[in-house]
C-alpha cells in the first residue's frame, strides 16, 4: 500500500472512531468507555489511537502500526439525549469489530443501525417520570395529597419538556420554563389545598429537572482523573441547577409564598420504614432510569438497586443505634449499589454505571438544594439584619449537598475501579 492509500485508510478509520466517540459522549457515556470502547476498535486494525475529550469536541489521532504516518480529526459533539440503550450497544460493537475484526464498512453499518433505534414511547416516559416524582416527593416525607400534586406539576412539567426539545429550544430556557410552570402547580398547595405538606409540594415538583447523570458521571470522571472532561459536565449541570432555581425563585417571588417551613415526619418503626423507604425509592429509580432509554432488562435490576439503597441508607440514619449523618450514610448506601452493579452488569452484559446510576438518582440531595435555594432568595428580600444568618445556612446547605453528593458517587464507583477489569468487559459477549 503506498503512502497514498495508507492516507485515506487512516482518514477514513479517523473519522469512524471519531463519529463513534462523540456519539457515545452524547449518549451518556462515562469518560473511560468512551475511551477504551475507541482504542480496541482501532487496536482491531491494527492501529495506534489517542483522544483528546474536550467540552464541546473530541479530537482523535490515529496512527499506523510502525507510527509512521497519522490523522487527526476533530469532531463537535452532537446534541443527543441520555441513551444507555445506545452506550450499551455502542459498548458491544467495540467487543465485536475487536473479536471478529470486522471491515470499516461493516462497523458504520452497524453504527447506523444502533443509533437509528427509537426510544422508548414518550407518552411511557411521560407517565412513569410523573410516578417517579411523586415517590421522590414521598421519600421526603410528603403526604399522598403532595405526591397527587408533584405528578400532576411533573407530568406537565416534563410534557412542556418534551415539547420545547423537540422544537430546539435552548437547554437553558427550556429548564428555567419548565421549573417555573412545575413550581407554579406545586405551589397551589399554599394557595388553595393546605394538604399538610405544603413544603414538599413546591421543594420535590421541579426535581425531575436535576441533572442527575451528568453530576454523576462528571464526579465519576474527576475521580478517574478525566478532569477536564469531569469539571466541563459539572460546569454544565451546574448552569441547569441554576436555571431551575431562578424557575422555582419566580414562583416564591410571584406568588409570595414562604418556602421556609419543612416538614420533618418520625417514625417509630425504623425497619418497616425503611423497607418502605425502599419501595418507593425503587419506583422512583425506575421512573428516572427511562429517561436515559434503558434496555426493558436492566430497569428491574436498576429498581432493586434503588430500593436497597435508599433502604440501607435510611436504617443507617435512623436507627437509634447508628444515627449516621447522611454523608457517611449516602456513601454507604452508594457503595453497596456499586458492589451490586458490578456482578448484575456481568449477568447481561450492561455497564455497570447504567442501572448504577438510576438507583442513586432517588438519594441526590434535592432537599439540601432546595433549602440552598431558598436561603439565596432570603439574603436578597429580608433585612440586613437577618442577612448573616441565611448566608450561613446558604454555605451548610449547599456544603452537605456536594458532600453528599461527593460520597454517594465515590462509594458506588469505588467496586467498578477494584473490579476495572471486569467492568469494562461486560459488554463483551460471548465469541
Amino acid at each position: 500500500m503506498d503512502e497514498k492509500d495508507i492516507h485515506q485508510d487512516l482518514k477514513a478509520k479517523t473519522i469512524f472512531l471519531a463519529e463513534y466517540a462523540a456519539t457515545l459522549e452524547a449518549v451518556g457515556a462515562q469518560s473511560s468507555r468512551i475511551q477504551y470502547n475507541t482504542v480496541r476498535i482501532a487496536k482491531s486494525w491494527g492501529l495506534w489511537c489517542n483522544l483528546l475529550m474536550l467540552p464541546q469536541t473530541i479530537d482523535v489521532t490515529l496512527h499506523d502500526e510502525g507510527r509512521e504516518h497519522s490523522y487527526t480529526y476533530v469532531k463537535k459533539t452532537p446534541s443527543l439525549p441520555l441513551n444507555f440503550k445506545i452506550n450499551m450497544k455502542l459498548s458491544h460493537l467495540s467487543w465485536s469489530a475487536f473479536d471478529k475484526k470486522l471491515p470499516l464498512n461493516a462497523l458504520w453499518e452497524e453504527f447506523h443501525k444502533i443509533i437509528s433505534e427509537p426510544r422508548e414511547n414518550a407518552w411511557t416516559v411521560l407517565i412513569l417520570v410523573a410516578f417517579a416524582n411523586a415517590c421522590f416527593c414521598r421519600l421526603f416525607d410528603g403526604n399522598y395529597t403532595s405526591m397527587a400534586i408533584v405528578w400532576c406539576a411533573t407530568f406537565v412539567g416534563f410534557f412542556i419538556k418534551q415539547q420545547l426539545i423537540r422544537r430546539q429550544i435552548n437547554e437553558l430556557a427550556v429548564f428555567v420554563i419548565c421549573s417555573f410552570i412545575s413550581t407554579m402547580i406545586g405551589a397551589t398547595d399554599f394557595l388553595y389545598i393546605h394538604g399538610g405538606t405544603e413544603d414538599m409540594s413546591l421543594a420535590t415538583s421541579m426535581l425531575y429537572l436535576v441533572p442527575g447523570v451528568p453530576i454523576i458521571n462528571g464526579v465519576m470522571d474527576i475521580l478517574d482523573r478525566h478532569v477536564l472532561s469531569g469539571m466541563a459536565r459539572l460546569i454544565n449541570a451546574c448552569m441547569l441547577i441554576v436555571c431551575i432555581a431562578i424557575g422555582l425563585t419566580l414562583t416564591v417571588v410571584l406568588l409570595k409564598v414562604d418556602p421556609d417551613n419543612f416538614t420533618k415526619v418520625i417514625r417509630s418503626d425504623i425497619v418497616s420504614a425503611s423497607i418502605a423507604d425502599g419501595l418507593f425509592a425503587a419506583v422512583a429509580g425506575t421512573g428516572f432510569a427511562i429517561i436515559s432509554n434503558p434496555p426493558r432488562k436492566a430497569l428491574l435490576i436498576t429498581a432493586f438497586l434503588a430500593c436497597i439503597g435508599h433502604a440501607v441508607r435510611y436504617f443507617l440514619m435512623h436507627d437509634p443505634l447508628l444515627m449516621l449523618d447522611q454523608v457517611t450514610a449516602s456513601t454507604c448506601a452508594g457503595l453497596i449499589i456499586g458492589l451490586l452493579a458490578v456482578p448484575a452488569a456481568m449477568t447481561i452484559h450492561y455497564p455497570a454505571e447504567g442501572f448504577a446510576f438510576p438507583a442513586l438518582l432517588p438519594m441526590v440531595p434535592g432537599m439540601f438544594a432546595y433549602k440552598a435555594v431558598c436561603d439565596l432568595i432570603n439574603i436578597v428580600q429580608l433585612p440586613t439584619s437577618y442577612t448573616m444568618e441565611h448566608v450561613a445556612k446558604f454555605s451548610h446547605n449547599s456544603t452537605l449537598a456536594i458532600l453528599v453528593m461527593f460520597g454517594m458517587v465515590a462509594g458506588c464507583v469505588i467496586p467498578i475501579f477494584i473490579f476495572h477489569k471486569q467492568s469494562y468487559q461486560v459488554t463483551r459477549r460471548e465469541k
